[in-house]
């Protein structure tokens, strides 16, 4: 790829200076390569080369607004530079102006449309900003173009993970793990999605492979738990599950899932101790849900009732379950209320 210009040919001095500051840019050496390159500016401060590396180094220091401000005077006037479009997209990703990166990289991809690289990071940006469709279409361009790397094997399995393609999203996981198998986080997403899809061995087998590398990870611990809450090992899921205490005894999510265990298994006392300590901490809708639910056990239907009237206020509840719950209730209550 070379730059379109319509300058005069650079003079044999920039020339020679503006080699001089690529070897040291080569080598890492950004200040010495910047002086460098400066000092041909000053002979030429319309050269596209030179603006280029200029912005090229200002964007490896972080000076993002720097690097955009000598792009930008390349692409005023040679608006198909692909090296100042491919800066600019990159520059404007490290500001976090992922829409900017994108319009100038999508400049860039009509120019040259098998970079693979610049594919995979158009559908990175598309998928921060919400746009996933177009993510995956810059994907499946990058897959195309190249086969596939594990960045893009992990933005497809993200973006599918994210559009809820449960086998799309573990197909391009487990490439991603072909390559390397030691993305902790990749390992128990594939876990959550088997765990979805009700396979609950398969999801053990990930998260397990998580714990291996993170003994003490929490999402994976707590997985494995969840897994055999799935098969109805209730006593089993318990025993995993307060295993965390040890690691964070604040984990709403957890204490939720001991209180709910503690009530399959008929320990209502514990139950209560472990939907309180969550209680304590926020008004936790799972725990409001398992704390009626013992309440009904013990025949304390009026405290349940009003605590179904509360969540019913809520506006992040399943309207439909709680009805029901609510119902049901109301019919135990009725039905004891006979037998006295």
């Amino acid at each position: 790829m070379n730059p379109t210009t319509s300058q005069p040919a650079p003079s044999r001095e920039v020339t020679e200076l503006s080699k001089k500051a690529n070897e040291l840019l080569k080598q890492g050496q950004l200040d010495k390569a910047r002086l460098v390159f400066e000092q041909a500016c000053t002979l030429d401060d319309h050269n596209p080369y030179v603006l280029v590396g200029l912005g090229d180094i200002y964007r490896k220091q972080r000076y993002f607004e720097k690097a955009i401000e000598h792009y930008a005077r390349v692409v005023e006037n040679e608006p198909y530079n692909v090296f100042a479009l491919r800066g600019m997209g990159i520059a404007y990703r490290g500001m976090e102006k992922y829409e900017k990166a994108i319009e100038y990289w999508s400049r860039y991809i009509e120019l040259n449309d098998s970079d693979h690289l610049v594919l995979t990071r158009l559908g990175d940006a598309c998928k921060k900003v919400n746009r996933l469709f177009d993510a995956e279409k810059y994907y499946l361009r990058a897959l195309e173009a190249h086969g596939g790397d594990k960045y893009l094997f992990l933005g497809l399995g993200d973006l599918y993970y994210k559009l809820d393609e449960a086998d799309k999203a573990i197909e391009f996981c487990d490439k991603l793990l072909e390559i390397d198998e030691n993305f902790v986080n990749i390992l128990t997403m594939v876990g959550n999605l088997y765990r979805r899809k009700k396979e609950y061995a398969s999801a053990r087998g990930y998260y397990e492979r998580a714990l291996r590398l993170e003994p003490h990870n929490i999402y994976a611990i707590f997985g494995v738990g969840d897994c055999y809450r799935g098969e109805s090992d209730h006593h089993r899921a318990l025993e995993i599950w307060l295993a965390i205490m040890d690691i964070d005894d604040k984990n709403i999510n957890v204490l939720t899932r001991i209180g709910d265990s503690y009530r399959q298994v008929n320990e209502s006392e514990k139950a209560k101790e472990f939907y309180n300590r969550v209680l304590a901490l926020t008004d936790h809708k799972y725990a409001l849900m398992g704390m009626c639910k013992v309440q009904r056990l013990e025949g304390k239907f009026d405290e349940a009732i009003a605590g179904y009237a509360k969540l019913l206020k809520r506006t992040d509840i399943d309207r439909d379950r709680v009805d029901r719950e609510l119902a049901e209730a109301i019919a135990e209550k009725e039905e004891a209320s006979r037998d006295q």
